[in-house]
């Protein structure tokens, strides 16, 4: 009983990196290898049956197959309109978690690329089961990846503002400016006390005279006596 279709996915060569796809819409045209671009042409989805896995291709809506039903060495591998046919069931063959083999159930023959090549347009064909990675293959989802949310990281905190000075700074800034303007003041306070001075010995002065004066008389004038 046959199953149901599974999810869209490309066919990807372990040892070339190219995706397998259909070069066009009729029947007996190549299977080739190409560059991974999710075009239809490249887009496959397989199927389940009781005798293998079909695998079908989006763009010409045909399936995986072998030509003329061979069975040799380096037959190429082709698409085909669905016939119930031998040449085109196919069974997987694990390697890896990643990697399978594809092996045709009328041939018993592997998926593989002619020559090993690494090329674009290099045409796919079967061959006896070996180690190489030219027979691995994986299948590459093709649906759209779900969209991821932007979280927004919060903003930045603004840089602390700067601190107060300490307070033995501020007392050692205000000590100096204390002594810049005694400094300045000084010359001022030096002459105030040259002024006060000078004045301090002229009233003195004037209070010696007096007293003098007083007590002896004017001696502006002497009396000189006669002798």
């Amino acid at each position: 009983m046959a199953g149901k279709k599974t999810a869209e996915f490309m066919i990807v060569n372990r040892r070339s990196g190219k995706a397998l796809q259909a070069t066009g819409l009729d029947n007996g045209l190549v299977a080739e290898q190409a560059e991974p671009a999710k075009t239809d042409a490249q887009t496959w989805t397989s199927l389940e049956t009781e005798g293998g896995v079909k695998f079908f291709n989006k763009a010409c809506g045909k399936v995986l197959d072998v030509m003329a039903n061979g069975t040799a060495n380096g037959t190429w591998v082709q698409t085909w309109e669905d016939v119930d046919g031998e040449s085109q069931l196919w069974k997987l063959v694990t390697v890896s978690p990643t990697y399978k083999k594809i092996v045709n159930v009328m041939a018993d023959k592997a998926l593989d690329i002619v020559d090993m090549s690494d090329e674009d347009g290099a045409p796919a064909q079967i061959w006896e089961s070996v180690d190489g990675e030219g027979q691995q293959w994986k299948f590459v989802s093709t649906a759209p990846k779900a969209a991821t949310k932007t979280v927004r990281k919060p903003a930045a905190k603004k840089a602390a503002q700067e601190k107060p000075a300490a307070k033995g700074s501020r007392s050692a800034k205000a000590a100096a400016a204390k002594e810049e303007t005694a400094l300045k003041a000084e010359p001022t306070r030096q002459a105030e006390i040259s002024y006060a001075v000078f004045c301090l010995k002229k009233k003195t002065c004037s209070f010696f005279s007096f007293i003098y004066s007083a007590k002896f008389g004017n001696l502006s004038s002497p009396t000189v006596k006669s002798l």
